[in-house]
């Protein structure tokens, strides 16, 4: 190979026709060859020239852009033959010693090439037997999801049938695990839990009874024993806790929220199971919580009672004299108004509806102390305590009486209303005992609006079933307070038609009419009751017609303007202290 390429190497490349022309034309640099050139210019027979054809020759040769520019310049066209020949001679030459040079690298390239083919060969062998494979293997691959498929459908059919015949075994088979807890120990946290596993049996077998599984009718009197078993383990159980709240002393709410709440699921199971127990069940409990919220409340009120502060009667009013005694014949007798300060200025009276956080009268503690109090602190002492033990006692009702884990607020307030049935009774018999002999028209008034705040609590803690005390409770205050404020501007119309002419200071009715008016128009503030305002536009009319009489039954001019004046800033003056209350207190 490497023989042939030298040889190649070495070989002459031919002249071009261009070349030979030239060299005819212009005619050989050696003179030996001059003469044979002009032999076979003009005597050779076989190339015979044609002058046309030189005249192209020429002609061609004058287009070209070297030949043009030696005509130029004048040159010789035979010395610029003779130049461009040797330089193409020496181009030539050069390559051909470039190429030789080359030579040992081509022989190499060419080595490699060879070794690059065989290496290929050998890849392309090993290519065809690995696609060979792979044609194999993906073969195999198709046989093997086949066979996966296959599996995967026999996997999921003995998986339902195992799930199917696991839940059926779950459902019937009865461990005698559960039969000896069930049947023997006491009732706690974990006979509890073997209770649920019961009852899911229970309702498994129920619902499987028409698939007719002959497991299935096995165990259902297996079953039915353990059922009667737990409802009477459930029975005797709850009833002792129901029983243990008559203990004096105790606390309910810790009972229901530490023992019957945390086990309200017996109580579920037999609703369910058998209802007829649960109702006994529940009508215990009525009964028990009834009897122990009527004596405690009862025996509360009743305590209450005897730390109430005196009260106003009828001769307490703005209108009469607070200097008439009462007596007969003897003139003997107490001052009619006994207080004052309960009948007409509100004073402190207002903490008790503006001291939210202040807790509840002890009567323990108040007997020790010999304290005693306006009506009012009575009556948000007693209704605080009750809305409080029958908020609690109704969010207990609603939870643990519920049916199938599902609150029911009408069966809930049926259930609370057969409980607090004789104790609203009591309580509302309590207020309506006082309402009916009281003048403290003040004290009727904070009642209401404790009464409001109350119904608002209710609302907020979403305990509907008292919603019919709290309006009951208003049917009797309201009616009252409306009577008691017709008496007292009754007093004043008697007032001025029984006039008496003291002195130009102010009158006992002008005091005590600017004490109670500013104490309605506070307990008024936010409320802005028509009822209100009606009451004592009218009265502030008689009072008026009141001190006019008064003024035109003194003699001097003076002493009348002396009079009115001396009454008129009387009111200014405790409006005022009102308003300061109003906005600064």
């Amino acid at each position: 190979m490497s023989d042939k390429i030298m040889a190649e190497i070495t070989e002459q490349p031919p002249s071009t026709p261009n070349e030979r022309i030239l060299e005819k034309l212009l005619g050989s640099t050696d003179q030996d060859s001059d003469e044979d050139n002009e032999d076979n210019l003009f005597g050779d027979d076989d190339w015979e020239i044609s002058f046309d054809e030189v005249d192209d020759h020429i002609s061609e040769f004058q287009e070209d852009e070297f030949v043009r520019e030696a005509f130029a310049k004048g040159m010789d066209l035979r010395e610029y033959a003779r130049n461009i020949e040797k330089e193409l001679s020496g181009i030539e030459r050069e390559h051909e010693i470039d190429y030789i040079n080359q030579a040992k690298n081509f022989i190499e390239l060419h080595n490699q090439i060879q070794s690059c083919d065989q290496t290929l060969a050998t890849m392309e062998n090993m290519l065809s037997v690995f696609q060979m494979d792979l044609g194999n293997i993906s073969t195999e691959i198709q046989t093997l999801q086949d066979k996966s498929f296959s599996m995967n459908i026999k996997l999921k059919n003995r998986t339902a049938v195992e799930k199917n015949l696991s839940t059926v075994l779950e459902g019937t088979v009865i461990s005698p695990s559960m039969i000896k807890v069930i049947t023997e120990d006491d009732v706690d946290e974990a006979w509890l839990a073997y209770l649920m596993e019961l009852n899911k049996k229970m309702t498994y077998v129920k619902n499987g009874q028409t698939n007719n599984i002959k497991a299935i009718r096995d165990v259902g009197p297996e079953l039915e024993k353990l059922r009667l078993k737990a409802t009477e383990k459930i029975r005797d159980f709850l009833l002792n806790k129901i029983r243990s709240l008559r203990i004096p002393n105790t606390n309910v709410q810790i009972l229901q929220q530490s023992v019957l709440l945390k086990y309200k699921a017996l109580y579920q199971f037999v609703i369910e199971r058998y209802s007829d127990v649960a109702f006994e069940i529940m009508h215990n409990y009525i009964n028990t919580m009834r009897w122990y919220f009527f004596n405690h409340f009862e025996r509360y009120n009743r305590t209450l009672q005897k730390l109430q502060n005196p009260i106003g009667d009828k001769f307490s009013m703005i209108g009469y004299d607070e200097n008439i005694r009462k007596g007969g014949l003897f003139g003997s007798g107490k001052i009619a108004l006994q207080d004052k300060t309960n009948m007409f200025a509100l004073g402190n009276r207002i903490d008790t509806l503006r001291n939210q956080d202040a807790g509840v009268i002890l009567v323990h503690v108040a007997e020790n102390k010999n304290q005693k109090y306006p009506y009012e602190a009575l009556f948000r002492s007693f209704n605080l305590t009750f809305i409080d033990n029958a908020s609690s006692e109704y969010l207990f009702i609603v939870e643990f009486f519920a049916k199938n884990d599902k609150p029911n607020v009408d069966w809930a307030k049926d259930i609370f209303a057969e409980i607090f049935d004789t104790t609203i009774k009591m309580g509302l018999n309590s207020t309506k005992q006082y309402v009916e002999t009281t003048y403290d028209a003040i004290g009727i008034l904070l009642c209401i609006r404790l009464n409001t705040q109350f119904a608002l609590e209710l609302q907020r803690r979403r305990v509907p079933a008292l919603e019919g005390y709290t309006n009951q409770t208003n049917m009797l205050l309201w009616p009252r307070f409306q009577a008691i404020m017709d008496t007292q501007i009754e007093s004043v119309r008697k007032a001025t038609n029984k006039l008496v002419v003291k002195d130009v200071h102010p009158h006992h009715i002008t005091r005590r009419y600017g004490e109670f008016s500013a104490s309605i128009l506070i307990l008024n503030e936010d409320y802005n009751d028509p009822i209100l305002s009606n009451n004592l536009l009218r009265l502030r009319n008689e009072v008026e017609q009141f001190l006019e009489k008064t003024a035109g039954a003194f003699d001097e001019h003076k002493n009348s303007l002396i009079f009115l004046i001396n009454n008129y800033d009387l009111i200014i003056t405790i409006l005022g202290v009102s308003v300061y209350i109003l906005t600064y207190i």
